[in-house]
């Protein structure tokens, strides 16, 4: 009984590792050739301060379960929602 509840821990550990490595490798590789300023009304389960890197742009990544969304980093919404992330990420 033990080994059993010991091999279903090493195989959610093995699986949340794997979800957290592709979000981590998804986030490396977003590259804004251009920038949205639309204010997003969905879900954002994350986000990164992207700086210019030609031929990438300067931009705010918001990630949604849709996908990444590139954000003007000047936008009044932008800043405000990444201060209401920052904040949520300090509580955690």
């Amino acid at each position: 009984m033990l080994l059993s509840q010991k091999m279903r821990s090493l195989a959610a550990a093995a699986f949340f590792s794997c979800i957290a490595i592709t979000l981590a490798n998804q986030r490396e590789s977003v590259c804004c050739k251009e920038v949205s300023t639309s204010k997003i009304t969905g879900h954002i389960t994350g986000f990164m301060v992207h700086q210019a890197k030609p031929p990438c742009v300067k931009a705010v990544i918001f990630f949604t379960p849709e996908g990444a969304v590139c954000s003007h980093w000047k936008e009044s919404w932008v800043v405000e929602k990444v201060l209401e992330l920052r904040k949520l990420q300090a509580k955690e």
